[in-house]
């Protein structure tokens, strides 16, 4: 896992288009635009959280199927049988060469708040895994959970829940909701995909935002229906990431089609969200699964472009740049590929005292990354000696220049399901913070959630051994873990060294909760 790794040659390309977030380097080449697949309309409605959540019975939606099963379900069981070498130190460009090249230690952060968000009982039922991901505002933190809203006091103290089927008004199939918090301009927002229940159904997805920084005040809601080739009749928006930058909500989306699959990115308009009415948005083919790339600062970074990357297995990363984002005619380019080759996991997470194994993901990214203006944060998981384990690391845009490196608890520990939290210093640098959850068989350690943290100008340190494990949970029978777990910087801290992660466990019982961390310098 050496670094620098720079952009590489793109197939069939010509010449670089230079902008200015991107410097020309020596023989680089550039992709043609990805053009418009696709366009996503719809019309928003008001709704009060505070009386739904008051006056409407928590009730569950006719229970659609989801298809968007990570490849890691069908992955064999392995035991483990010896423990895994230390990586090498990360070395050379990317983040470090503009802060230390020998990467300092990583400290724990200090848990200032935990406590449960949803659970499977109130979230849904019997559905898994947890879809869990929370957003920090000011005064409060707001988790969406699978079918459930819950939005706390920053010390978890229930201020309002609702399930969201109430909540939106409709009858639809849920999926893969996600949440965050616009700092700048005092929002929250989320998105929530529609399983088709036949081939015919339109595909369609939720996306809201609240009049306000009260998550249990009004939202404006819209349900968006695509149509183009890349959304035939019967397609599921499968596992959407939502992001966003000054302008724009960011959207990727793995389409799951009738007779196929493919890809998709696009960007709507705050001002058309926050504001309410119709509105309608171009939608753009992309190689692989991206994830949109929030900027990060507090207040939010403005930027010229908006970004989309997706880790690719065997190979490295891919990066799109979107312009235009949130506006009349974006437009989208891919800017190239970086090698830094990994395995995806190649076998599933062992639990302890029991032949139930866990989906460790299928290596790639699942939760938005961050830009701090010059790097692209990013986190997913990997196979190094056989084990399931996080990499996370930094993508430098204007050469690709890349610095990764390794989380995990001890040499044979399964760590999986990473999200990773950054921010921008008025100092200089970045806080980071990184969230997983771990196994531990040689110790009877059952799945557990850990964070660390990286403090400004330290680098891209491996971080091995120095985590703050927050609890242990119980073993479960279910097959599937959280699809995605969340990691946000809290606004109120101006120094950006306060973070709040959400992850999922297990209760005993073996049914899943998902447990809300404040943490940092808060």
């Amino acid at each position: 896992m050496r670094s620098p790794h720079r952009w590489l040659l793109l197939v069939a390309a010509t010449s670089l288009v230079a902008a200015t977030a991107v410097i020309v380097t020596p023989g680089a080449a550039t992709a043609a635009l990805d053009g418009q697949t696709g366009t996503g309309a719809g019309t928003s409605k008001t709704v009060n959280a505070a009386a739904i959540a008051a006056s409407q019975p928590s009730i569950r939606p006719s229970t659609g199927l989801d298809r968007s099963a990570s490849a890691g379900a069908s992955l064999p069981v392995v035991p483990n049988t010896t423990a895994r070498p230390a990586p090498p130190a990360p070395t050379g460009g990317g983040a470090n060469s503009t802060t230390h090249l020998a990467a300092i230690p990583a400290v724990a952060p200090p848990t200032v708040a935990s406590f449960d968000g949803v659970d499977q009982a109130a979230a849904c039922g019997s559905c898994q895994p947890a879809d869990v991901n929370a957003a920090a505002g000011v005064s409060e933190i707001a988790e969406m959970v699978n079918q459930r809203l819950r939005v706390f006091t920053k010390t978890g103290a229930v201020n309002c829940d609702l399930n969201l089927n109430s909540f939106l008004g409709t009858s639809d199939a849920l999926s893969k909701a996600r949440i965050q918090y616009d700092n700048v301009g005092g929002h929250y927002s989320f998105i929530a995909s529609v399983l088709p229940a036949s081939t015919s159904d339109v595909p369609a997805l939720w996306v809201g935002a609240t009049s306000d920084d009260e998550a249990c005040g009004l939202w404006r809601v819209t349900r968006f229906t695509f149509t183009g080739t890349a959304f035939p009749a019967g397609t599921q928006l499968s596992f959407p990431i939502l992001g966003q930058d000054r302008n724009a909500l960011l959207v990727s989306t793995d389409n799951l089609t009738p007779t196929g699959e493919n890809f998709t990115v696009f960007g709507i308009s705050k001002t058309a969200i926050y504001s309410g009415g119709s509105t309608s948005f171009p939608a753009f083919a992309t190689a692989s699964r991206m994830a949109p790339v929030t900027n990060g600062g507090i207040p939010m970074i403005s930027t010229s472009a908006s970004y989309f990357i997706g880790s690719i297995p065997g190979l490295g990363y891919r990066v799109y740049r979107m312009t235009g984002a949130g506006g009349s005619s974006p437009s989208l380019v891919q800017l190239g590929t970086v090698s830094v080759p990994f395995s995806a996991p190649t076998r599933r997470v062992n639990q302890p005292g029991t032949s139930a194994t866990l989906d460790p993901g299928d290596g790639r990214i699942t939760s938005s990354p961050i830009s701090d203006g010059s790097f692209i944060w990013f986190a997913h998981g990997i196979s190094a000696s056989g084990f399931p384990t996080v990499r996370y690391g930094a993508l430098f845009i204007p050469t690709g220049d890349t610095s990764v490196a390794e989380a995990y608890h001890s040499s044979t520990s399964d760590d999986f399901n990473p999200s990773v939290g950054v921010s921008i210093s008025p100092g200089g640098g970045n806080y980071i913070f990184v969230n997983w959850a771990y196994t531990e068989t040689s110790t009877g350690t059952a799945t557990s959630m850990s964070i660390d943290s990286v403090t400004p100008g330290a680098g891209v340190p491996n971080l091995i051994g120095t985590g703050n494990t927050i609890l242990h949970g119980a073993i479960s029978s279910q097959t599937a873990f959280g699809s995605f777990s969340s990691s946000v910087i809290d606004p109120t801290v101006s120094a950006g060294s306060c973070a709040v992660v959400a992850q999922e466990y297990f209760a005993s019982g073996g049914s899943w909760r998902t447990r809300i961390v404040r943490t940092g310098r808060c």
